[in-house]
């Protein structure tokens, strides 16, 4: 399996695992496929398709986070600290902030999601790469106003989970 398949599973079994206890449910995974990413029944035939994918606080993130780019790491970090103080650097350069990147890479993240059909029955999963499991509900208005949710197919709503994969979040 593929490092992409290992991550949407990683990813589904553990939003499974917390929306089930969540919601009283018992779904589990039936099939990994590609569109949606994930057929799942519970116990009573009922189904749950999952479309899984990741986002990002900024760009490289992604990357950071599967240990294909530095722009993390903790030997930059002591870099930039260095040149704030030598002043030469912004101190707020690459930092994160909900009201800003984050809420922007979310939709970025959402929207081409919304220009397809995935059938019926589908929760969108965003796992969000991050250190930190924002506050959804401070952006979650800003976030729908930028949407277009006229055409919105995720019948089963749109999940934020946490990249430690602990905490979940529904955001539409």
């Amino acid at each position: 399996m593929n490092e992409k398949k290992q991550n949407e599973l990683s990813t589904a079994e553990a939003f499974l695992e917390l929306y089930n206890s969540k919601n009283s449910t018992s779904y589990s995974i039936v099939k990994h496929d590609d569109t949606p990413d994930f057929q799942c029944k519970d116990q009573e035939s009922n189904k749950l398709n999952l479309e899984i994918t990741l986002s990002q606080d900024r760009e490289k993130d992604i990357q950071a986070a599967l240990g294909r780019s530095n722009s993390r790491n903790f030997e930059k970090l002591k870099r930039h600290i260095e040149d704030v103080k030598a002043g030469k650097a912004n101190p707020l350069e690459g930092v994160s902030c909900s009201h800003g990147s984050v809420l922007e890479m979310m939709v970025k993240c959402i929207e081409p999601k919304l220009k397809k059909d995935y059938g019926s029955n589908v929760a969108l999963v965003i796992r969000h790469v991050s250190g930190i499991f924002w506050k959804w509900h401070l952006i979650e208005d800003q976030i729908k106003e930028r949407l277009d949710l006229s055409r919105n197919t995720f019948a089963k709503g749109i999940w934020i989970i946490s990249n430690s994969l602990d905490e979940i979040y529904r955001l539409i």
